[in-house]
């Protein structure tokens, strides 16, 4: 690098070899490439975080469905049909979560009584798919 006197400006400025724009230029690439893929790493832990978070809410959310399954009849709901509710809403989550995002809209039971038990048949709100997961062996 030398400096070369501007008469029009009256100051100095800085001009650099070929060799030396070179390894400014490879040390300023070097750089961003450094930098990028610290965001990168940074972004993939975000990333998973977001998963766990996601993952605990939806564990939370099931759990409360769960409960409020037992809670909506006089008797409770037997294990079988909490397994086959759970296995309906997690196939029918449409990439959506059970929470203030899709305006709580998670699978519903329509129970109807017969004269042995209740029949229980869960309903998807979104696609409108229904699934009977009456346990007859529960009567």
């Amino acid at each position: 690098m030398f400096n070369i006197y501007d008469t029009d400006s009256r100051e100095f400025t800085e001009v650099y070899t070929a060799e030396e724009l070179r390894d400014r230029v490879f040390n300023t690439v070097k750089y961003y490439e450094q930098q990028n893929e610290e965001l990168h790493k940074t972004n993939q832990r975000l990333i998973d975080d977001a998963k766990a978070i996601v993952e605990e809410d939806y564990k939370k959310k099931i759990k409360a469905l769960e409960e409020r399954l037992r809670l909506s009849y006089g008797q409770f709901a037997s294990q079988k049909e909490l397994d086959a509710y759970n296995d309906f809403t997690k196939r029918h989550m449409h990439d959506r979560l059970i929470s203030k995002y899709n305006g709580g809209r998670a699978p519903y039971l329509i129970p109807t009584a017969v004269g042995v038990g209740t029949h229980l048949k869960v309903v998807c709100p979104i696609c409108g798919k229904f699934e009977d997961i009456t346990d007859t062996e529960a009567w």
